[in-house]
């Protein structure tokens, strides 16, 4: 079945952008929630399924997130991602910037800028990431890692769904 969105799927990234496009078997609303309330998204957000530590989550404009990665094994951090929200439109648009410390150990961070467009699709809602590189030396394990959390999120959608 065909379904007419506004999200534009043939749109071509521009340099230095990703886009992913996913399609989550859940209403906009559970997505949503997903991204934006602070006990669902330490569920899912981490490509290697670790336990985050969350330092701060404000999602409002100009509210600021701080997540830690720990290393079960040692009582150093493996990971660190600071950002800041800047727009934050319920249920359709996420848009917020980062600095991930867990790349490569780099002390100042690598600095990405992130767009989620969400939009009922039937029953399911797509999703379209689109992501803003400093650096592409980061766009492998950048696209590598937002795949396996989204396959973490099509997981604990499917176990929220009664």
């Amino acid at each position: 079945m065909e379904y007419l969105t506004k999200i534009n799927l043939l749109e071509e990234p521009k340099e230095h952008e990703i886009i992913i496009d996913r399609v989550f078997d859940a209403p906009i609303e559970l997505v949503w929630n997903a991204w934006t309330k602070v006990e669902q998204i330490t569920k899912w957000f981490n490509s290697a399924g670790l336990d985050i530590d969350v330092i701060e989550f404000d999602v409002r404009p100009n509210g600021h997130f701080r997540f830690k990665i720990p290393n079960p094994d040692s009582n150093k951090i493996l990971g660190e991602y600071t950002g800041t929200y800047v727009k934050v439109q319920s249920p359709d648009e996420l848009s917020f910037n980062v600095k991930d410390f867990s790349i490569n150990k780099n002390p100042n961070g690598i600095s990405a800028s992130f767009k989620a467009l969400f939009e009922s699709v039937g029953k399911q809602t797509l999703l379209r990431l689109i992501i803003t590189l400093e650096d592409e030396s980061y766009r492998e394990i950048t696209v590598t890692g937002w795949n396996q959390s989204f396959e973490n999120l099509a997981s604990y959608l499917g176990n929220k769904i009664v």
